[in-house]
């Protein structure tokens, strides 16, 4: 399991997220479906990673050297946090800016614990602390932060947002009572 994860964290920055919320529609269509059962990648990279975190196999990384580069990031949803992590063990010193009260973005507002429990995503982000990334939440940038100021005082600032504007369809009956955007929707209940 130490090899197994090992190797599953150079091509994963967050597995005990994608395991939990990936639908793995790439096992059903595996062409190894056609004469055998597919691989179960989901399955898989949830027992590696459920263990190495039970086995203390997943600590903290913080860089040995820091660049002097500092990066603004933008959201802390999947993709600010990877960007954070991947950042910060390049030796960059990488604030990740949130306008919630909580770190996680889609994951911690838009999934529902039955598929990605909280204090996964919580415990996460406490090994990002203790590798070096700093977190701001309510920090409305545009808002109550300044993207000037953000622009001035950082070396790279670095959008990970998300997409919060729906895009809507024509198709008969759109129009009918009861239909949400799912993004709204998730994030209301």
């Amino acid at each position: 399991y130490g090899q197994a994860y090992k190797r599953l964290q150079k091509t994963n920055c967050f597995p005990e997220f994608t395991s939990r919320v990936c639908p793995a529609l790439c096992e059903a269509a595996c062409t190894c479906n056609v004469n055998t059962d597919p691989v179960a990648t989901k399955e898989n990279e949830r027992a590696i990673i459920d263990r190495a975190f039970a086995e203390g196999l997943v600590v903290p990384h913080p860089p040995k050297i820091r660049t002097g580069k500092t990066v603004a990031v933008i959201g802390s949803g999947p993709a600010g946090l990877a960007a954070a992590l991947l950042l910060n063990r390049r030796g960059h010193s990488v604030t990740v800016f949130e306008r919630h009260d909580r770190i996680g973005g889609l994951l911690m507002y838009g999934i529902p614990n039955m598929k990605l429990e909280k204090w996964v995503i919580d415990r996460r982000v406490e090994r990002l602390v203790q590798e070096g990334v700093q977190f701001k939440t309510g920090a409305n940038v545009g808002g109550n932060v300044s993207a000037e100021e953000l622009m001035q005082n950082n070396d790279v600032v670095l959008l990970c947002c998300g997409a919060k504007q729906p895009r809507d369809i024509s198709a008969p009956g759109r129009d009918a009572s009861g239909i949400y955007f799912a993004v709204d929707y998730l994030t209301s209940v």
